[in-house]
């Protein structure tokens, strides 16, 4: 592996020009530190389509070749049986090609982003905001210093700047998910005998993912020139709580705008403390915190984060929650119960926010808690499940769509239509239940039928999995064949995890709205987490640049993420 003084030698060279979100994306804060759990992957043959989407015009021969590794891994996996064995599966012929490929694709990525990194350095050190302070003619033979940078070309560099965070995260993600493949077919996954995990370890010390993309960013933002502009200073700035940050990295590397730097801890007696360690005045800023598990310290952090942000002159400060705590308290069951998702909303409103973005709300209605003087935008995340689940199911040709009870219908009927959109022929079919408590099922009911059919349950969350598995087992017994689960957030509460692994299911799918905690990876095998990333940032690009965010809707013609 070279060393780092080895590889900063590289001679900057110019690179074609990028296409930029105007106004500028903010680049003056601080990439988090990426946390070291293995990633599971979404899905290895729709990142090589989501890797080349990514690629920057100019760019192209600049990014890990993750098609020519995965060949590689193809050509030596030998083949697949029914019982997962392999068969005509060489090891050391897999190995002696596929490791000096990996190490041919870092060299060229570090290579490449040091290049880039010497160009962007070029342009901040011979910018002067202020422009030259005296001019003076040249005398015979003095050299003529270099060209200054002009303001046009400082933004410019700004933008494209911005990009080399989506440059660095798609790089990692490819790494990362070429490595579980090679997992994979090695027959290594679940055995302690990874290599996965000491690979993502070693790239936290590679070039391109070390800290001079941050000096950068830092050099940019002490440079940066005033803004005489309203437009122009009505900047994209990311904040990002503590509930799930995994996903605000990759929002800010989708969008290509990097997390400001805050801090946020506590108090010896447990106070939630925030500072924004930079300036946002006049900007337009996006609080990235789902309110899940801890509900009431999320919570807090999101008001307080909204807070500082408006009592710091934010232009606008829009809270995108992937998932809404107390969303399932939105009505009075019994006498003397608040409506605490209503209150929710009152307190966000209170502190100030300008405009709410979530996922897949428990019930619609919540969003009428707001006034309206505040948007609530409710995304639909089914989006990104359609395609995943018409390669599961051969196509949907004999599919049923199952809502777990009465009030999830409308939910399943979105769901069906957006198979149908994709050329699927699925049915649908309800679960009527007979609720003993919370979290405890009595009797169910089907209506519909699922005699011979692959069944797919489709509901907003899975706390403890009660329902669920009691709907699976029932399906079974109605004459489903497999029956999947799918689920926009996976709290995944005890005893959720044991009960998905002993039941009927074969697997569950939920979004990325909520982290999936190590202790439910280790207890079943069975559930699978797809990315509301792209999603969301569609959205939030839309919000920020007010384009209508109406397309995301369209379940006749849906956008497939």
């Amino acid at each position: 592996r070279p060393s780092s003084a080895v590889v900063e030698q590289f001679s900057p060279r110019p690179f074609g020009p990028m296409s930029s979100m105007d106004p500028p994306g903010d680049v003056s804060g601080g990439r988090r530190e990426r946390a070291n759990t293995y990633v599971r992957a979404e899905g290895l043959d729709k990142f090589a389509k989501e890797l080349e989407s990514a690629m920057q015009p100019g760019w192209e021969n600049d990014y890990m070749d993750y098609s020519k590794l995965k060949l590689i891994l193809k050509n030596h996996g030998g083949e697949k049986q029914e019982d997962g064995a392999r068969v005509n599966f060489d090891k050391e012929a897999l190995d002696a090609e596929f490791f000096p490929a990996l190490e041919t694709e870092l060299d060229k990525v570090n290579e490449a982003f040091v290049s880039k990194c010497n160009y962007f350095e070029h342009v901040a050190h011979n910018f002067e905001p202020q422009g030259p302070t005296h001019t003076h003619n040249l005398s015979e033979g003095e050299e003529k210093s270099p060209a200054r940078i002009t303001v046009d070309q400082y933004w410019t560099g700004l933008k494209d700047l911005g990009k080399m965070t989506t440059y660095v995260w798609i790089n990692r993600q490819g790494f990362f998910k070429i490595m579980k493949k090679y997992d994979k077919t090695c027959g290594l996954l679940g055995t302690g005998r990874e290599l996965g995990p000491e690979f993502e370890r070693r790239l936290d010390h590679e070039v391109f993912t070390g800290p001079r993309l941050e000096t950068l960013i830092e050099l940019y933002k002490s440079k940066k020139p005033p803004s005489n502009s309203l437009e122009l200073a009505r900047e994209m700035k990311l904040v990002a709580g503590t509930a799930n940050p995994e996903l605000a990295q990759e929002l800010s590397a989708r969008l290509g705008v990097p997390l400001m730097p805050v801090k946020i801890g506590n108090f010896n007696d447990g106070e939630v403390a925030i500072q924004l360690l930079e300036n946002v005045r006049n900007a337009e800023v996006y609080i990235i915190q789902p309110t899940c598990t801890p509900v009431n310290d999320n919570l807090m952090q999101l008001l307080l984060l909204i807070s500082a942000c408006r009592r710091a002159s934010a232009s606008r400060v829009i809270a995108v929650v992937p998932y809404y705590g107390y969303a399932r308290q939105d009505r009075k069951e019994r006498s003397r119960v608040p409506i605490s998702a209503a209150d929710v909303a009152r307190l966000m409103e209170a502190m100030g926010v300008d405009r709410v973005c979530c996922v897949d709300l428990h019930c619609g209605q919540i969003q009428g808690f707001f006034g309206p003087r505040t948007p609530v935008d409710n995304l639909w995340a089914s989006t990104i499940a359609l395609q995943y689940f018409k390669s599961k199911v051969d196509g949907g040709s004999n599919l049923t769509v199952v809502s777990p009870d009465a009030g999830g219908v409308a939910r399943a009927k979105l769901f069906k239509d957006g198979l149908e959109a994709i050329g699927c022929k699925p049915g649908l079919a309800v679960i009527i239940k007979q609720r003993v408590k919370a979290g405890e099922v009595g009797s169910t009911d089907l209506v519909g039928t699922v005699q011979d059919c692959d069944v797919i349950i489709v509901d907003d969350m899975i706390d403890t999995a009660g329902t669920l598995c009691a709907a699976a087992n029932e399906l079974k017994s109605f004459g489903a064949r497999r029956v999947f689960a799918f689920a926009t957030h996976g709290l995944f509460n005890n005893p959720a995890a044991e009960r998905i692994e002993k039941s009927a299911l074969e697997e569950v799918v939920t979004a990325n709205t909520i982290p999936l905690r190590d202790e439910v990876i280790q207890v079943t095998k069975k559930i699978r987490q797809l990315s509301v990333g792209k999603l969301l940032a569609e959205a939030m690009l839309s919000i920020h640049t007010g384009k209508s965010v109406s397309q995301l809707f369209d379940y006749k013609n849906p956008v497939i993420f």
